[in-house]
């Protein structure tokens, strides 16, 4: 977005000191499917469209006095509006100031469609003229890295292509018979999109226009042709729509928002290639029972739009979609709309509203006890589980008290008062020197320290700290935009459920585990769909152990839920069968929406409809009886 602004207020600037022809516009991208109508409209002819990255783009020509003049119309024709001055000057400087000879990034090759508005031919022998210098920069048969020029509108007849030199392509009519050689010279098919539906470019097409648009883009792909529709809406329902056709050029009038819609495509759009199925359990439970144990787990900056893109991903099935019992929480902290994961994370462990950045304490930075501390009083035992660092915002909500979140030090400090017996996550920097003070006291105070979620089932010591982590390729950063090339091997809270489970179920009187699925929020504030959906579904299939424990177990109440979303996403277009997800995100922050509540076990009917964050915990001390 700031990317877009930035180009709107150099082309602008430049507009405003009359200095276009001197600035020398380089294209932020190459996109191939972009076709700039009526480019000539605007205020920067041909500079605006190449900057956005524009593969091809359109100019009306008249003849006049032997001038080409670019004009749609007789009476907008002035005289330093010609040819040479807003398109063929500028084309030969990027030529100047290419460094590879290649006008765009990835050896893109520009297309530029001439539409005469006066006699095709007389206007072909004036610009076989002023081409001729620079003939072999326009030869795209023989130079890959020429300029491919179509001539469209008033173009010669088929019988008369031959005349004309052969750097010229023409707009080729599926109502024509071209013979062989004819149709060598045929650059692209342009249709009229009103010959066959009459679709306003909102909803969808209806299946009868769906299927004749079909059938006209594949009988020109058939004799390897592209094809551009004309007249067609110019709406982003209409360009994803274009896109799944396979239409080779979406023609538009809005160039700053096509290509912003192109340019950041790649990154919204996802196909899950390894589905997984759900886990299969009893659904039912009697109403009025309590839990023994209580499992939460948290997917970080995971809405409904998360949570339904990654569905969709995965062929319709997930294992939260089977949970019996939804609601919506509501985020809000005391001091803003937006929660940051410090005050969310503390309302769902404490059941206190508090500031953002501030853990475990309420609004005026007093402690206040958390679902660790009050479940242990009763003899349950108490752990945490997360793939972020162990003093991340959402892990230790459970366990310390602090008006400032990056207090990293005294965080892991915290963990020397904590209740809980069990705590997962990655290292914290504060962890790195084995023979720290930190490590010492607790060593001192018997906690077992491990790198691994191996064997955890047999340890004795009272209180362990694992730190571990997921295995990837190269390091996790919210704000990277490369996120979505990350590649994990090994995912932690895949792994570490069952031996949590195991290690805290020694205990007679119940277990509380809370697990994080920390890298959905990443997702979101990098804009990566493919990120934030294989870490959900990463997190679904741990929901599904879950589920598999509380089903057998038959004691234990699931809660699913997230301290709030991040990135604003909607789906905006999805193929369940194909597993095919199309989104766009409206922010890289934190958004204030209610997110989704789900619940399964006994006294589980108690989480539905809209609930505060606060009531999580007030609702499980009052389901186990806490004073």
């Amino acid at each position: 977005m700031i990317q877009k602004y930035l180009i709107y207020a150099a082309f602008g600037m430049m507009s405003a000191i009359g200095v276009v022809a001197e600035a020398q516009v380089k294209p932020i991208a190459f996109l191939p499917n972009a076709h700039s109508h009526n480019d000539y409209t605007r205020n920067n002819p041909f500079d605006q469209a190449y900057g956005l990255g524009f593969g091809s783009i359109e100019v009306d020509l008249f003849l006049k006095d032997g001038e080409l003049y670019v004009a749609h119309d007789p009476h907008e024709i002035t005289p330093e509006r010609t040819f040479k001055k807003l398109y063929l000057e500028p084309i030969l400087k990027a030529f100047q100031h290419s460094k590879d000879g290649y006008l765009y990034p990835e050896h893109g090759q520009l297309q530029l469609l001439i539409d005469p508005k006066t006699a095709g031919g007389p206007i072909l022998e004036v610009l076989t003229q002023q081409l001729k210098p620079y003939r072999q920069l326009f030869d795209s048969k023989n130079n890959p890295k020429g300029v491919k020029l179509v001539i469209s509108g008033n173009r010669p007849d088929a019988k008369d292509f031959a005349k004309y030199d052969e750097i010229f392509f023409f707009d080729g009519n599926l109502k024509e018979k071209y013979s062989e050689k004819e149709l060598e010279r045929i650059g692209l098919i342009s249709e009229s999109f009103r010959s066959l539906s009459k679709w306003n470019g909102l909803g969808r097409l209806t299946d009868i226009d769906l299927k004749r648009i079909q059938t006209k883009v594949d009988s020109v792909h058939s004799i390897g042709k592209k094809i551009r529709f004309w007249a067609a809406p110019d709406t982003k329902t209409t360009w994803y729509e274009w896109q799944k056709i396979g239409i080779d050029y979406i023609n538009t009038d809005k160039p700053f928002e096509l290509s912003e819609f192109l340019r950041n495509n790649h990154g919204n759009y996802h196909q899950e290639v390894a589905p997984y199925q759900p886990v299969t359990f009893q659904t039912t439970f009697k109403t009025g029972l309590k839990p023994k144990n209580i499992i939460l787990l948290i997917s970080d900056g995971a809405g409904l739009s998360q949570l339904w893109a990654s569905a969709m991903a995965n062929r319709g099935k997930l294992n939260v979609l089977q949970m019996p019992y939804t609601g919506y929480l509501i985020t809000q902290p005391t001091d803003n709309y937006h929660t940051d994961s410090a005050a969310g994370g503390s309302a769902i462990a404490t059941g206190y509203k508090t500031k953002n950045r501030h853990i475990g304490v309420d609004s005026l930075g007093n402690p206040v006890q958390n679902i660790p501390d009050r479940l242990s009083a009763i003899g349950m035992r108490t752990g945490i589980v997360s793939n972020d660092e162990i003093t991340g915002a959402t892990p230790s909500a459970f366990y310390t008290h602090v008006a400032e979140r990056d207090l990293s030090d005294q965080i892991a400090n915290d963990i020397l008062k904590s209740k809980l017996n069990l705590l997962i996550g990655a290292p914290s920097p504060v962890f790195d020197d084995p023979d720290s003070t930190l490590i010492k006291h607790l060593q001192s105070q018997q906690f077992a320290i491990r790198t691994s979620v191996d064997g955890l089932e047999n340890v004795e010591a009272k209180q362990v700290l694992i730190l571990t982590e997921d295995s990837v390729d190269h390091k996790w950063n919210k704000l990277d935009s490369d996120q979505s090339e990350i590649k994990t091997s090994y995912r932690l809270i895949e792994h570490a459920l069952q031996p949590a489970i195991s290690f805290l179920g020694k205990g007679k009187k119940g277990f509380f585990l809370m697990v994080e699925g920390a890298k959905i929020d990443g997702g979101g504030h990098s804009n990566s769909l493919s990120f934030s959906i294989s870490e959900y579904l990463s997190f679904d299939r741990v929901v599904g152990q879950a589920l598999t424990f509380a089903a057998q177990d038959k004691e234990t109440l699931v809660l699913v839920t997230s301290d709030h979303e991040t990135g604003g996403l909607v789906v905006l277009d999805a193929g369940m069968k194909e597993g095919t997800v199309l989104g766009d995100f409206a922010t890289t922050d934190h958004t204030g929406i209610p997110v989704p509540l789900l619940a399964y076990g006994p006294g589980a009917e108690h989480f539905q409809g809209f609930l505060d964050n606060t009531d999580i915990a007030k609702i499980i001390y009052k389901l186990l009886q806490v004073k």
